[in-house]
């Protein structure tokens, strides 16, 4: 009787699950378009999860260093108060450093850009009509360069700090108002939320052990747990890593390119920086559009500055960056090269920055499994080895008579 009971239990997970699966395929456009209403709603709260795991780490960097010398219990919540308060100023000042330095460059750049624009074509066109092995590109250059309006990328990028006149001051400033206030209201439910997670970060951390353990066999809850810490130490190590490297190309770009006299030093300073952040292509090209920016205004200083840029990152990525990652990803640079390019295919930059520790955890859980199967199986590195080393095959050659 309990054999048909399991059999009829398990034959009932069939059918439901099949039921549930023949809805979702049938109703998939209102559910589709519910996961989406969903997801807008949730957005700030992710987001707010995603700022307070970034801001947790120099948190956690502060905690650190005042509980050595401060170790008296009763300081704990004051301790983590600072930590977390000296956490969000230093993102502040970063973030208005950026700002300050980028807003006034690129409306710089734009203004340059579009002055300087007819003479870099009738100098280019020159110089590749007088070559004959250029002459019959020079046509097609000028007929390309004309169609770009550089007014209008202005234009574009003026409208963002100023006014149009037809637009009355009512009518200017109720946009205002509301574009602040819905934005105001956005960022004080991210910043709100993740600071409410990194206070209580223990208490939400041992309720969700409490609910893993509930519903789950103790052995797939301690998987689930072991995934969670790889995951966590994974991403910790690879943005930490990533964000010195950044700012210590940032800052040696910008130092080299005031010594050389190279143009546009602080935005070219910063794009280069961020743009190392997208693994294999982004350097590529970061160097190429800064190099496109400089030649505008003069084609030797922006030869010198992709020669300096080479070396700035050959060092950087075989001195530096070595130097101060406490943990390396782990992963073979075909299958970063793989990550990268599924990654980015997929999910576009996102997934270009996130695609490298993703493909790292999977290769690491992966590994433990194949070793845990062979195991079970009883091999060994050494048989392992033996197997690598036999000739299952071996090719029989001809015998001359």
């Amino acid at each position: 009787m309990n054999k048909l009971d399991i059999r009829s239990r398990n034959w009932l997970k069939v059918i439901l699950i099949g039921l549930t699966i023949f809805f979702i395929f049938w109703y998939i456009g209102p559910i589709t378009k519910f996961l989406s209403r969903l997801l807008k709603i949730i957005q700030p709260f992710l987001i707010g999860f995603m700022v307070a795991y970034i801001i947790n780490i120099p948190m956690n960097f502060f905690y650190r260093v005042i509980r050595e010398n401060y170790k008296n219990p009763k300081h704990e919540g004051l301790i983590k108060g600072i930590s977390l308060l000296l956490s969000w100023v230093c993102v502040l000042m970063v973030i208005t450093l950026l700002l300050t330095t980028l807003i006034p460059q690129i409306v710089n750049s734009a203004i340059t850009l579009t002055n300087k624009w007819p003479i870099f074509m009738r100098e280019t066109y020159n110089l590749l009509k007088g070559n004959s092995l250029t002459d019959g590109f020079a046509d097609s250059f000028i007929e390309f360069a004309s169609s770009i309006d550089w007014m209008s990328f202005r234009n574009i990028i003026f409208g963002v700090f100023r006014a149009e006149e037809n637009v009355s001051m009512i009518t200017l400033t109720t946009n205002i108002l509301n574009s602040i206030g819905s934005s105001a209201i956005l960022i004080f439910t991210i910043v709100v939320f993740s600071i409410f997670v990194l206070v209580y970060k223990d208490m939400l951390k041992y309720n969700g052990n409490k609910i893993l353990y509930a519903f789950f066999k103790e052995e797939t809850a301690d998987y689930i747990n072991k995934v969670f810490s790889l995951s966590y130490h994974t991403f910790k190590d690879y943005i930490f890593s990533r964000m010195i490297a950044v700012a210590m190309l940032t800052v040696f770009t910008y130092v080299g390119m005031r010594i050389l006299g190279i143009p546009n030093a602080p935005m070219i300073s910063v794009f280069v920086g961020l743009s190392d952040l997208i693994p294999i292509f982004g350097p590529i090209f970061g160097a190429l559009i800064s190099a496109i920016l400089i030649f505008i205004e003069s084609p030797v200083k922006a030869l010198i500055f992709l020669i300096f840029n080479i070396i700035i990152q050959q060092l950087q990525e075989n001195v530096f960056y070595p130097a101060i990652a406490n943990a390396q990803v782990g992963l073979p640079a075909v299958w970063v090269l793989a990550s990268v390019t599924v990654g980015g295919a997929l999910f576009g930059i996102v997934g270009m920055l996130l695609s490298i520790p993703v493909a790292s955890i999977l290769y690491t859980l992966f590994h433990e499994k194949v070793n845990h199967k062979l195991m079970e199986k009883g091999f060994d590195e050494a048989d392992i080895d033996a197997k690598y080393e036999h000739k299952f095959y071996t090719e029989v050659e001809d015998e001359t008579i």
